[in-house]
């Protein structure tokens, strides 16, 4: 890793699921609440819709950027917010490195269960009702729920 920026971890919550925009567009989903941990800083931290860019400058500037699934998904969702290509991001999927190793997708909560023997708190289903419902602080903790799972993941796969 380059000693260039902050390592972070990254899980975003959707507004919309496939089933309600046009043609499987990532960019159409919209982000409700982006969480990142910082270990740098040791700090979890929300986003919402509106502070997207802040998060952008921040990952611009990241060393590593560490998610489940993010390339495939997490990151298009995201593009639409940010004056930059996601591509240009110096990514760890470890999603791809299950693959890689397994040959399989698994997802994050049996990946969880089986490595940390605990699962998500919830589901992306539960997060998009959420949202029409304008419950942030219940995205906000799921998302960051995530993240936490995904951080210990990722220390658990370097160890």
């Amino acid at each position: 890793m380059s000693e260039m920026g902050e390592r972070l971890v990254l899980d975003l919550e959707t507004q919309r699921d496939f089933g309600e925009v046009e043609g499987r567009k990532f960019e159409l989903l919209g982000v409700s609440v982006a969480g990142v941990y910082s270990y740098e800083q040791d700090r979890y931290e929300a986003y919402r819709e509106a502070e997207l860019g802040t998060l952008g400058s921040r990952l611009q500037a990241c060393g590593l950027l560490i998610g489940f699934n993010i390339r495939r998904f997490d990151l298009p969702v995201l593009q639409p917010y940010l004056p930059f290509s996601v591509t240009t991001l110096p990514v760890l999927d470890i999603m791809e490195e299950v693959v890689n190793n397994l040959g399989h997708r698994m997802s994050l909560d049996s990946l969880a269960q089986a490595t940390l023997g605990r699962g998500k708190s919830g589901s992306g289903l539960d997060a998009l009702r959420w949202f029409r419902e304008g419950k942030f602080a219940l995205i906000t903790k799921y998302c960051l729920d995530d993240v936490k799972l995904t951080k210990e993941l990722y220390e658990y796969g370097k160890e």
